[in-house]
């Protein structure tokens, strides 16, 4: 041992013990050392058991997290933006017989008790779990920020339905818009949110064409930006790196979208389910051809909406100017239809029918105009849906007198 070196006896290098203050101050140094072990040691006794806890901590709340997800894949909560693939969603419609009421997952604070269906009442499934079927509705009577009610249904009380796709149209609410428009043989998708996130906001959009004789697609989306136009790209494509992709179902008066959650800001996802905005006056366009047809076979008359109406809409393209061009103009011609054919009955009837008829059609305008009442935060595209619907109500009101006026 090196001349100076003790071990913690006070032994020197030849095994004998020094003695007088020379000992005394090594044994002194080497017992402050060796209280240094002694603490390290102890430091790090503490410090294991510390994190022993944590990692035990930690396991139990990834247990409780697995053991929560797990149930939570038993409830319900409709369409999952996460999990469920918008491409398997499916359509089903209530069969007929009693109402058939939704069974709210126990921890549901969004689930509605006591909501219920009726016959006919369509809704989007998303997953089957043995005899029953995890279930989306959107109420068209109420608010599109209200309008949601989700839960199991009894799997026996619904049929599947598969109708043909009909993409045109607009869906969403004030913060997430999603339009659809013929463009050549081809369906042009826009896609924009503006969210409110704490005191900022956060937008987002995507497009794509589409073929509008297919229920469903898929498809990548590279924005434009300093000067370059955007990328409409195949939903694989590898060449952008962060590539929004989005995969869309049109089911019925539904339209239900999944996101890559890169298609704006942050948080920003179009993934949910969506109605249409325009469903009434879709509604009333629909119920037109049917009646019609039933009456006299005719699928190209709806209740008097002239074919150049449709041709006209059809060469428009989704081009805001002339589709108003084009409404307009039928509106019109439909309202002149309307007065001069309730002139010509109301000069046919006594005295009282006269008077029934002119309540039952001031009854009817207002029902009308509340019915296509325009919401002024939609802009033009909005203005132009509810006169869509006013000249669609107004046809079919002119050809009920009509009919009325041949008896």
């Amino acid at each position: 041992m090196p001349r100076g070196r003790l071990d913690c006896a006070g032994r020197g290098g030849s095994g004998h013990r020094f003695r007088g203050w020379q000992s005394d101050r090594f044994i002194a140094v080497c017992w402050s050392w060796k209280r240094r072990l002694v603490g390290g040691i102890t430091a790090m006794n503490f410090w294991l058991k510390a994190f022993s806890r944590l990692a035990l901590a930690a396991s139990a709340v990834s247990i409780s997290v697995l053991a929560n997800a797990a149930q939570q894949k038993k409830d319900c909560f409709g369409f999952d933006a996460i999990d469920d693939d918008p491409l398997a969603a499916r359509l089903y419609e209530v069969q007929p017989g009693d109402k058939v009421e939704f069974q709210c997952p126990e921890r549901s604070v969004f689930c509605k008790k006591g909501a219920f269906l009726l016959p006919g009442d369509q809704v989007v499934v998303s997953r089957v779990d043995g005899d029953k079927a995890c279930a989306e509705y959107h109420s068209p009577a109420k608010r599109a920020d209200d309008d949601e009610t989700a839960g199991w249904l009894p799997l026996n009380r619904l049929v599947q339905k598969s109708l043909s796709p009909h993409w045109v149209g607009r869906w969403g609410d004030g913060d997430t818009t999603i339009t659809a428009k013929p463009q050549s043989d081809k369906i042009r998708i826009d896609a924009k949110a503006d969210l409110q996130f704490g005191n900022g906001r956060e937008g987002g959009q995507f497009a794509a064409l589409i073929d509008g004789t297919q229920p469903q697609a898929q498809f990548g989306y590279e924005p434009g930006d300093a000067g370059k136009s955007e990328k409409l790209l195949p939903y694989k494509d590898q060449s952008v790196p962060g590539l929004c992709r989005v995969k869309m179902s049109q089911l019925g008066r539904y339209l239900v979208v999944g996101d890559n959650r890169m298609c704006g800001g942050i948080n920003v996802s179009f993934s949910r389910i969506y109605r249409r905005v325009d469903e009434k006056a879709s509604s009333d366009l629909e119920q037109a051809r049917t009646s019609k047809q039933s009456a006299s076979g005719d699928a190209t008359n709806d209740y008097g909406i002239r074919p150049s109406y449709l041709a006209c809409a059809g060469k428009a393209g989704g081009i805001t100017v002339l589709m108003r061009d084009c409404v307009n103009a039928e509106y019109k011609y439909q309202d002149e239809r309307l007065n001069s054919v309730y002139r010509t009955l109301l000069a046919t009837l006594g005295k009282g029918a006269a008077t029934h008829l002119r309540d039952e059609q001031r009854a009817w305008i207002g029902q009308r105009d509340n019915q296509c009442e325009a919401d002024k935060a939609g802009g033009t595209a909005e203005l132009i849906n509810a006169v869509d619907c006013a000249a669609l109500a107004t046809a079919e009101r002119a050809w009920q007198l009509e009919s009325r006026l041949s008896r």
